[in-house]
């Protein structure tokens, strides 16, 4: 425990390299503020540790749980970036459960919430070239005893440091799968950790053994991410504009390999740039870029989160009107294959013709603020939110949304009570005559819901301007049934009470007119208890039925301080979807 001087004495302390207050100094000052156009300085970041639970690909957003249980949300601004086994990655490619620190600048609403990076433990180790030399193998206790060193910096004893492994714990070295029999006293050990909570210090989800083997683990994550930057084109942002001249900074999480992924990035070489939104979405790359040639190539400083190093003037063909300072941009380098991002993840649909989920269509709300004459939840903060008139459905984008968990409602009287997540407030809500409520993707009156779901809530000011007239209410099976997404269960973890899932959307037409489905777009981890209710058809199963590969969607609890979300019904299989539907709907359901 640190002692209160201690404490006292860490809030005093001032570091004057640093405007801004720190993780360690400077406690007076102000937290660093992001602002347009500029890489947030390290250390200017608050820095917070936990266990990846929720990724969404698409959006860039993500969830982890701390050591004490809370649930953080984090957004990745067009610089954020992830660190993975010493390399840039993608959210893609980070196995859930994992415990990583998070590097967070605060949001609009000062909370933080930005990733300006996050780290694995294999990263946090190999970037100080620490190792931990295995000392002691107690296979029959779960534990290997280790020596934490640096062999480059002659550093022999930095601490013992003991590790816990279980029969989950996955081994590699070299190229190949090992067994926890195959390690032997003198391996040098990098790993990482899942189960990390404030009275455990977690057990390694992973051991890589042997420098060769780290070092190989990091070249095999560089070349993923290059080549899933190669298939998007670069990200960066637009620093000026003249005439038809383009000045643009490149993001980069890793920025002393960076130079390897942008070494063809050569005066007079021809590249096309493509716009993108600050989620490094595009439209449609080979029709809507615009071609060019680099005249400059420029190092820029690497002092701050998220730079490349290096920014290029290239000079383009025509100016689109996307090409505006601030805004982001995907280039493809001299060569390289110009596409589209795939369906979901492109801001083009194709396919069917229209974006079957919504939630992943261009946001116009985000994207063209000054079509809107009100606030929205995605942007004009300073003006005011839009005002019910009776008798008026309410525009698109005008409701605030907000979740909880339902806790009482009156059909008749079309009010009821819901607990907001996280901070537990009770909102007491009225459903405006216009409004419709959901459950199980059919129409419902409230009392249909059933006390305890965690439902959408879409809310409009009162008179007083509180948020309880509700439009729309809905729960979790409704809201992903009706955008046509479903959760694939990829790891069962019954002993510990979770699943790990992946979101896929429907099979869809590509150029070609082949049926092909999209890749994953989100990853989750859920919690049950001994009181989930699994459904397959008309039948209630048991958890120990669900296997791997299964297609489900579920309702929740709300999610509460000392009360995490967990599910109250899992329905296996697109066959129970449209059946538990058609029986809310009281039609039979459609035969395949």
């Amino acid at each position: 425990m640190v002692s209160t001087f201690a404490a006292e004495e860490a809030a005093l302390k001032t570091d004057p390299r640093y405007p801004f207050r720190t993780d360690f100094a400077n406690a007076n000052l102000p937290w660093y503020q992001p602002k347009m156009l500029e890489f947030p300085p390290h250390h200017s970041d608050r820095r917070i540790s936990g266990e990846l639970v929720s990724a969404d690909f698409i959006h860039r957003t993500g969830q982890f749980r701390t050591k004490t249980g809370e649930l953080v949300d984090f957004t990745m601004p067009p610089y954020g970036s992830v660190n993975y086994l010493n390399a840039e990655a993608d959210l893609r490619d980070v196995p859930l459960g994992t415990f990583f620190l998070f590097f967070l600048n605060q949001d609009a609403q000062d909370g933080f919430t930005r990733l300006a990076t996050m780290q694995d433990q294999f990263t946090m180790d190999a970037g100080h070239s620490f190792t931990y030399r295995l000392d002691e193998v107690k296979l029959g206790e779960g534990k290997l005893l280790t020596t934490k060193h640096s062999l480059p910096k002659k550093q022999d004893d930095l601490g013992k440091k003991e590790l816990i492994v279980t029969k989950e714990t996955r081994v590699r070295k070299g190229d190949q799968q090992a067994k926890l029999e195959d390690l032997k006293p003198g391996d040098e050990l990098l790993f990482n950790i899942t189960g990390k909570t404030a009275g455990n210090a977690g057990r390694c989800s992973d051991i890589w053994i042997g420098e060769e083997t780290h070092k190989l683990a990091s070249e095999n994550q560089r070349k993923k991410f290059f080549d899933f930057t190669k298939a998007r084109g670069i990200p960066g942002w637009i620093e000026k504009t003249e005439g038809n001249l383009v000045s643009v900074t490149f993001f980069s999480g890793d920025a002393q390999h960076f130079k390897a992924l942008a070494a063809e990035f050569e005066v007079g070489k021809s590249v096309k740039v493509c716009i993108s939104n600050d989620e490094l979405r595009t439209w449609n790359p080979p029709v809507d870029g615009e071609g060019g040639s680099i005249l400059e190539v420029h190092s820029v400083p690497m002092n701050s989160y998220g730079c490349s190093g290096l920014s290029v003037v290239m000079k383009v063909s025509n100016m689109l009107e996307g090409f505006r300072k601030g805004r982001c941009v995907r280039v493809f380098g001299p060569g390289w294959k110009v596409q589209d991002q795939f369906y979901g993840e492109s801001l083009m649909g194709y396919g069917f013709g229209r974006m079957l989920n919504q939630e992943l269509v261009e946001n116009v709300a985000k994207e063209y603020p000054e079509q809107f004459p009100f606030r929205t939840d995605y942007s004009n903060a300073d003006i005011s939110w839009y005002q019910l008139k009776p008798g008026v459905k309410p525009p698109t984008f005008s409701e605030h949304i907000v979740c909880g968990e339902l806790i009482k409602a009156d059909a008749a009287a079309r009010t009821g009570q819901f607990r907001m997540d996280r901070t537990g407030e009770s909102v007491n809500f009225t459903l405006i005559p216009e409004g419709t409520a959901k459950y199980l993707n059919a129409e419902a009156t409230l009392a249909e819901i059933p006390p305890g779901t965690r439902c959408r809530f879409s809310l409009y000011q009162d008179d007083k301007g509180a948020f309880t007239k509700a439009s729309y209410i809905c729960d979790e099976f409704t809201r992903f049934a009706s955008n046509a997404t479903t959760w694939r269960i990829e790891e069962l973890r019954l002993d510990e009470g979770k699943l790990r899932i992946a979101a896929q959307l429907p099979e869809v037409k590509d150029y070609n007119g082949d049926m092909k489905r999209a890749p994953d777009i989100a990853r989750s981890e859920l919690l049950i208890a001994k009181e989930t209710r699994v459904w397959k058809g008309d039948k209630q199963i048991t958890l120990s039925d669900l296997a791997t590969g299964d297609f489900v969607l579920v309702n929740l609890t709300g999610e509460q301080a000392n009360a995490p979300s967990h599910c109250t019904d899992i329905w296996i299989g697109e066959d129970t979807h449209k059946l538990v539907t058609a029986q809310r709907t009281k039609k039979p359901a459609a035969k395949k």
